[in-house]
C-alpha cells in the first residue's frame, strides 16, 4: 500500500515527514529481519538501515547482517555501504538516513527504520541543537588518555562522572564514550538528561513499533545465535578482517564479540571462551538496548507469545491507523 498525503517536510526544517516515518526497533535477537520482510508484503515500503554494525561491510556474519533474500524484500539502504574505515558518527548518520527518508517519501513510499541503536534514532528525530562544540585542547586531551591508558580508563572515567551515561554505552565504543564525556565536562551535565529535555518539547515523533521479547527466551535465542555465527564462518571473518589490516578499526568501533575473536586468533583466548564472551557481550548489549527504549514514551511495545510469535496482524493495524490513515 502506497503512502498518501506526504508533503516532503515538517515544520521543524527536516526535509521529510517525521509522522510518516515507522522505525521497528528492539533488542538485537528479537526477530526485526523476519518482521522486516513480512512488513514489506503488506506496504509499499523501503528500508533503511538503523543499525550501527550493519552499516559496515566488512562484518556480515558477526553483526547479524540480513541475507541478500531479505534484503531484497524491499528496496534497502545503508546496509552494508560504509567500510570500518570511514567510522559513522551519529550525526553523519542522522544526515544520511534524513536524506534517504526524504527521497523514500517523495517516491510515496513509506520509510521502515530497522534497527536497535537507540542514539541514532534520537539523533535523527530529535537534532542536538543544545549540545556544546569541543576545544581542541580537550579532544587532543582525551585522546592522549586513550593512547597512554587505554579504553578501558576513558570508560571508566565516564563510568564515574556519568554512570546513567556509561551504562546505555558499549566499553569500546571510543566515539561514543568520548563525545559523552566531552559533554560531562563542558557542560557538568549528562548528554541523557540534555537529549531528555530536547526529546520533550519536539513534535517530530515517529511511528515506532517496540519488539518485546521474555528475557529467558532472549538468552535462548542469542545463544543458538552465537552458535549459528561461529558454524556460519565468524572465525575466518574475523580472520580476514586481520588480514586486511582492519583489526584496530573494527576493534576501536565496538561491535560486539569481534575483540574475543581477534584475541582468539592470536592464541590468547580459546573458541569457547571466545563464543561464552560474545554470547555475555550480546546478552549485556541487549539489556543495554531495552533500558534505553524504555525511556522512550512514544514507542508501542508488542510482546512476543511463546505459542503464535508477534501478532503481525496488530502491528499492520497500529501501522495502518499511525501513518497510512492518519
Amino acid at each position: 500500500m502506497a503512502l498518501a498525503g506526504v508533503d516532503g517536510a515538517d515544520s521543524s526544517g527536516m526535509d521529510f515527514d517525521p509522522k510518516r516515518v515507522v522505525v521497528l526497533l528492539g533488542p538485537t535477537g528479537s526477530g526485526k529481519t523476519e518482521l522486516t520482510t513480512f512488513l514489506a508484503s503488506h506496504f509499499d515500503l523501503e528500508i533503511v538501515c538503523m543499525d550501527s554494525m550493519q552499516l559496515y561491510r566488512e562484518m556480515v556474519i558477526g553483526t547479524a547482517m540480513p541475507s541478500p533474500e531479505e534484503l531484497h524484500a524491499a528496496p534497502s539502504h545503508l546496509f552494508a555501504s560504509f567500510s570500518v574505515n570511514e567510522p559513522m558518527t551519529s550525526v553523519r548518520y542522522a544526515e544520511l538516513a534524513g536524506a534517504k527518508i526524504g527521497e523514500i517519501q517523495r517516491r510515496g513510499r513509506l520509510p521502515l527504520l530497522v534497527g536497535g541503536t537507540g542514539m541514532y534514532m534520537q539523533f535523527l528525530f530529535h537534532p542536538r541543537t543544545n549540545l556544546p562544540q569541543t576545544p581542541d585542547r580537550l579532544r587532543l586531551r582525551l585522546a592522549y588518555l586513550v593512547e597512554k591508558k587505554g579504553m578501558d580508563h576513558l570508560y571508566r572515567l565516564l563510568k564515574r562522572l556519568d554512570k546513567r551515561s556509561a551504562n546505555h554505552l558499549h566499553a569500546g565504543d571510543r566515539q561514543r564514550v568520548q563525545r559523552f564525556l566531552e559533554v560531562r565536562l563542558l557542560t557538568g551535565r549528562s548528554m541523557l538528561d540534555l537529549w531528555d529535555e530536547q526529546a520533550s518539547a519536539s513534535s517530530a515523533i515517529p511511528c515506532a513499533i517496540g519488539l518485546e521479547v521474555p528475557r529467558d527466551i532472549l538468552w535462548q535465542r542469542l545463544e543458538q545465535r552465537t552458535h549459528t555465527m561461529f558454524a556460519s564462518g565468524l572465525v575466518e571473518e574475523a580472520r580476514m578482517i586481520t588480514k586486511l589490516g582492519l583489526a584496530h578499526q573494527v576493534a576501536r568501533i565496538g561491535p560486539i564479540g569481534y575483540r574475543a575473536l581477534f584475541a582468539h586468533l592470536a592464541n590468547e583466548l580459546s573458541l569457547d571462551d571466545a563464543k561464552q564472551q560474545m554470547y555475555i557481550a550480546t546478552r549485556r548489549y541487549a539489556k543495554r538496548q531495552m533500558t534505553w527504549f524504555r525511556k522512550v514514551p512514544y514507542i508501542q511495545w508488542f510482546p512476543y507469545c511463546t505459542r503464535s510469535g508477534y501478532n503481525k496482524d496488530l502491528i499492520v493495524s497500529s501501522i495502518h491507523r499511525c501513518v497510512i490513515s492518519a
